[in-house]
């Protein structure tokens, strides 16, 4: 079993830089609907760099993003320093094991991470270091389109080729295969009073912002790779390429927050 922080070894630079950004309006949303203000403070879980949190803190008093893994946390500290974000901290610890805060949090989001969690314990410790009215935003992105058609399943499935005919990490790697909802997992918690947000998004991406964008994630993040990165570079520019010889690609789809709250 492996911690989800070995899953990302070597990715932190490339998440910071090639990660798609949250839109100004899903930010403008979830201050509006979780009622947030100058003297919220929000808890970021499964931080990343600081996609979340960051752009965040611009709208409520503070912010502590936690992750497992020491590399995103130096590089969201750089991001947040070279931004001149002053009101976040940033903090290496799994969620599960959060120390209970001595201020209560008005929202805990959590984007792209709450699978790799053990979400019950997770859910549970945040019943005890949210307010009463705080709410818990389960965030998620979800591709819907692509030009030209078909090249992002067919880069999946080269990867998939490239690794023997499945991934080499994800969940299964370290733990079980959800098989239970993110909606399930919340109904059957503190936060069973349930909000769905969506928003659209639209990316190019050129070929060199879509390498680094999967040396971002765990399938193939430099440590992951080892001694086979530039025969995955190689083999991966050249399957795009037969995709777009311009080498100009884009994605559509929506960001899904489920909010959850007390009844």
């Amino acid at each position: 079993m492996r911690l989800t922080s070995e899953l990302f070894r070597g990715a932190a630079p490339y998440y910071a830089r090639y990660m798609i950004p949250f839109p100004e309006d899903f930010f403008r949303s979830l201050v509006r609907v979780c009622r947030l203000s100058d003297s919220s403070r929000a808890l970021d879980l499964g931080a990343g760099t600081g996609q979340i949190g960051i752009p965040l803190a611009r709208s409520i008093a503070n912010v502590l993003s936690v992750d497992p893994s020491e590399e995103m946390i130096r590089e969201g500290k750089r991001a947040a320093e070279r931004l001149g974000v002053k009101n976040i901290e940033f903090l290496v610890s799994r969620s599960e094991d959060l120390d209970e805060p001595k201020s209560s949090f008005d929202i805990a989001a959590i984007a792209n991470s709450f699978q790799y969690m053990d979400r019950g314990i997770v859910l549970a410790k945040l019943a005890k270091i949210l307010k009463p009215d705080g709410c818990v935003a389960i965030i998620s992105r979800k591709l819907k389109e692509s030009e030209p058609r078909e090249w992002y399943d067919a880069m999946l499935c080269d990867i998939k080729e490239f690794w023997g005919g499945r991934f080499p990490t994800g969940p299964e790697a370290f733990g079980p295969v959800q098989t239970v909802s993110s909606r399930e997992v919340l109904c059957d918690s503190d936060f069973r009073e349930l909000t769905k947000l969506r928003h659209y998004y639209e990316h190019e991406w050129n070929i060199d912002h879509l390498l680094g964008y999967l040396y971002a994630t765990s399938v193939a993040a430099p440590g992951t790779l080892g001694p086979r990165f530039d025969e995955f570079t190689t083999r991966i520019r050249r399957l795009l390429l037969s995709y777009s010889p311009s080498g100009v690609f884009m994605e559509r789809g929506h960001i899904t927050t489920l909010l959850g709250y007390r009844p």
